[in-house]
């Protein structure tokens, strides 16, 4: 790494927060690129089909609200990954306006092999954590700045 990007990381008005932008960036963008490059899926799909693995069905309002992504990205990707087969949308039976997405057989095998790159490119980042209370730490710090009571979440407040 070189003497300025140390220094940005080491000297900064939100140095907390630059740290952990970058480790996302270069956790997340290295596979997003690796993802669309090997698979053809975009950082929405790719998104989506990460989602769709661990819990379905979700509705394109959740999986925005679960990645971070705006809206007006997911509704795109939806339509691709719909048109490939690899997903379907249903009605929810509370609200037929909402629409739920869940994965198809070749969407779920798809799935496996788009989870299997953030497991590839995770575990190496975290490799200098090496006892299990170092990692228990990281996630349990992490947990207390994301599952809170406030709105910090909230970007419209």
């Amino acid at each position: 790494m070189r003497d300025s990007a140390k220094a940005m990381l080491t000297g900064n008005a939100i140095t907390t927060g630059y740290r952990i932008s970058f480790l996302a960036n270069y956790l997340m963008g290295a596979i997003y690129a690796r993802v669309q490059a090997d698979l053809g899926f975009n950082r929405a799909e790719a998104a989506i089909l990460f989602c769709l693995a661990h819990m379905t069905p979700l509705s394109g309002i959740e999986i925005a609200e679960m990645t971070g992504r705006p809206r007006n990205s997911i509704s795109p990707a939806v339509g691709k990954l719909v048109r490939l087969g690899m997903i379907v949308k249903e009605p929810a039976e509370q609200n037929r306006k909402i629409e739920l997405l869940s994965l198809t057989g070749e969407g779920r095998a798809m799935s496996e092999k788009v989870v299997a790159y953030f497991v590839a490119r995770e575990r190496p980042m975290l490799e200098p954590l090496v006892s299990p209370a170092d990692r228990e730490l990281l996630d349990g710090l992490l947990a207390r700045l994301i599952f809170r009571g406030d709105d910090w979440l909230d970007t419209t407040v």
